[in-house]
């Protein structure tokens, strides 16, 4: 996928219109020491629901967030194991795909994507 993260997945092509139940994808560094620097990369993810109106999360919650050095990977090894997390979220129905596009000068400040299963190619949404 190769794309800028986070990633968050939603079961509607249109959040913005209602409160809408998605998971968004980081990938993060650990912020302690690590036995091995190159490896200390790990995949979080959050699940809530987001209104778009009030720009809040309701009943967030972190669904993985692991701790033990033994999950932590390169920056490369992470961003596969993200795609991986984002592909099976995919399937559980959640196919629509916004993720933060920096290069923009203005709003929206994100790009929607839809996953197409079951590869989980990308297609780019209007």
């Amino acid at each position: 996928m190769n794309m800028s993260w986070p990633k968050t997945l939603y079961r509607t092509p249109n959040p913005e219109w209602g409160i809408s139940e998605g998971y968004e994808i980081i990938i993060e560094a650990f912020p302690g020491p690590v036995p091995d620097p190159q490896r200390r990369w790990f995949v979080r993810e959050l699940h809530g629901w987001w209104e778009e109106a009030t720009k809040t999360y309701h009943y967030k919650v972190e669904t993985l967030r692991p701790t033990d050095p033994k999950h932590f990977r390169t920056i490369n090894e992470a961003a596969r194991e993200a795609d991986e997390q984002v592909l099976l979220r995919a399937k559980d129905g959640f196919r629509f795909l916004f993720t933060l596009d920096y290069t923009k000068q203005e709003p929206p400040w994100h790009t929607r994507f839809e996953v197409m299963l079951p590869a989980g190619e990308i297609q780019p949404l209007p």
